[in-house]
């Protein structure tokens, strides 16, 4: 099984040792990850210790390690987004959808744009630049793909033609979902994407990778319980997994 959206450094919570990457790789063992992969937000590139990486990898003997990056997609920042994706000798990069107009639509101290926009209309440039990130072709990975539920915060009119349209850009750019469990500690309580769309994307024959987003070690793997079980009942019997930019298969 793999792990592959996960944070060490996280919000600058603590540096890239050696140990601390390991402390990681203890709980994935115990908890059957085979392959764990790091993927630090982009705002901390310079936090991350190659060095230190590649002896933890070294070093670990049941989990294999795999280094990526979460990139933050926002329209008019290509050169920014550019340089992050290809600043380090990545497995993988993720890009991921934080923003609306320059703002978080994911923190929890800062829901205003929640309250100044008519949700249905916030949702739609959400989307709108999910469907860009993955039209792009800048990334290997789309991370959490409906964060934008995060605080329960619905339009009253459906957004199914919405999400439809979402899942043909996704499988038109042949990009990997993120079946990510940290919707199941917030809000939410659901794991992103959610069962509707990830029955859209498996319709298309998108394929998927399994990710916690932890952001602590006790947090590696948690909540698969809930997210194995609900991409094997939609359908999906294997996951992608990546080496050296690679893309490679794993059974369920």
């Amino acid at each position: 099984m793999i792990d592959y959206h996960l944070h060490v450094v996280a919000h600058g919570d603590r540096p890239m040792t050696v140990e601390n990457i390991l402390a990681y790789c203890e709980v994935a063992k115990e908890r059957g990850i085979r392959q764990m992969g790091i993927t630090e937000h982009d705002r901390y590139l310079d936090d991350i210790d190659l060095a230190a990486f590649q002896e933890a990898r070294e070093r670990s003997q049941a989990v294999e390690l795999r280094l990526g990056i979460e990139v933050d997609f926002v329209p008019t920042r290509e050169e920014e987004m550019d340089r992050f994706a290809t600043a380090l000798p990545y497995d993988y990069v993720i890009g991921s959808v934080h923003r609306v107009a320059g703002e978080e639509v994911d923190h929890p101290d800062h829901k205003e744009i929640y309250d100044r926009w008519d949700t249905y209309d916030l949702y739609e440039a959400y989307y709108e630049n999910v469907r860009a990130a993955a039209l792009s072709g800048r990334f290997d990975v789309l991370g959490h793909p409906d964060l934008i539920k995060i605080f329960r915060r619905f339009p009253r009119k459906g957004i199914t033609s919405m999400l439809e349209e979402t899942a043909d850009a996704v499988a038109e750019s042949g990009i990997v979902v993120d079946v990510n469990a940290a919707g199941l500690r917030k809000p939410i309580g659901e794991v992103y994407p959610s069962r509707d769309f990830l029955e859209m994307f498996y319709r298309r024959g998108v394929p998927i990778i399994l990710s916690s987003d932890a952001h602590a070690p006790e947090e590696v793997a948690a909540g698969y319980e809930e997210s194995l079980a609900l991409v094997h009942d939609v359908g999906y019997r294997e996951i992608v997994t990546f080496k050296n930019g690679e893309r490679g298969t794993m059974a369920l």
